[in-house]
């Protein structure tokens, strides 16, 4: 189910998530991003411009995703109740054991995180970091954080950009 899953949504991921994330989506490639940090760090050091760039890394972001979370904000998507219940049982189904001196423990029910591996994993973290786009995106329209303008006539301000588990926070220093 997991791979069917997965499948469809590699199909539509790209119209569901912001353009700042670069991960796992068609026709997008990591180092687009690259390249559009590195165009802003270019452009702030030529006319002597102040640039704050922040570097998040989520370690072990994957085992610490909210199940209840990723479903609020797959419901804020609008995706069906159907989809919603596929998802839930592709994940509350996860269970894990533990090696003691080599022999496997009973089985442990997980309460949280996506599995290393699963097909669906990378999707649904990019839904779930889709959450902090939202964030910051609104944060940037109430001009609580402002990000970093480039270019002269037509500029365009890039707040924030993100890449699987890490994410950068751009903005004019102050």
């Amino acid at each position: 189910m997991a791979k069917v899953l997965s499948n469809r949504l590699r199909s539509v991921i790209g119209s569901v998530i912001s353009e700042t994330q670069f991960e796992f989506v068609k026709d997008r490639q990591i180092l687009d991003g690259i390249l559009v940090a590195n165009g802003v760090v270019d452009e702030a050091r030529k006319p002597n411009k102040e640039l704050m760039l922040f570097k998040v890394n989520f370690e072990n972001a994957y085992d610490s995703v909210d199940w209840g979370y990723l479903d609020d904000v797959i419901g804020r998507m609008r995706f069906s109740v159907l989809w919603r219940m596929w998802i839930k049982e592709c994940i509350n189904t996860a269970t894990s054991f533990v090696l003691v001196n080599g022999i496997p423990t009973n089985e442990v029910p997980m309460k949280r995180g996506l599995r290393q591996g699963d097909p669906l994993s990378p999707f649904l973290f990019l839904l779930a970091a889709e959450g902090l786009v939202i964030l910051m995106t609104s944060m940037v329209e109430a001009n609580i954080f402002m990000g970093y303008s480039v270019g002269s006539s037509n500029s365009v301000a890039v707040s924030h950009l993100q890449f699987t588990d890490d994410t950068l926070l751009l903005c004019v220093k102050s």
